[in-house]
């Protein structure tokens, strides 16, 4: 057997052991850093905002018979603008939830809270 062949084959085995290290590395560092998620006042603002939405739109009702209605269009906007939120604000949220659904989950506990204050 020729030892450069061999030395080789066993520096290229180290190659890969030392590159699956740094992935693994790496991916437990990116899980580690989005599940330390702090909500900034944007999300806090947004999560009123959304509790009063989901009021309105009827979820929040004890009774059962309670058909679930959206509010329209123009119902929206008026909501939006009471909470001072643009179409675009509202937007750019939804997409960054759901690039960061560690942060969504904290700001549904917002407004889980906010609904609870809001209906006794």
């Amino acid at each position: 057997m020729d030892v450069q062949m061999f030395f080789r084959r066993g520096v290229v085995k180290l190659a890969g052991a030392v590159l699956c290290f740094l992935l693994s590395f790496t991916l437990l560092a990116a899980c580690q850093l989005q599940s330390d998620v702090t909500l900034d006042r944007t999300d806090r603002h947004f999560a009123v905002f959304y509790s009063d939405y989901l009021i309105g739109s009827g979820v929040t009702s004890r009774n059962e018979d309670v058909v679930l209605v959206p509010p329209s269009g123009e119902e929206l906007q008026q909501m939006l603008a009471r909470h001072a939120l643009t179409p675009e604000d509202f937007r750019k949220r939804v997409v960054l939830y759901g690039k960061q659904p560690e942060r969504w989950k904290k700001v549904l506990v917002l407004v889980r809270a906010e609904i609870r204050k809001k209906r006794p």
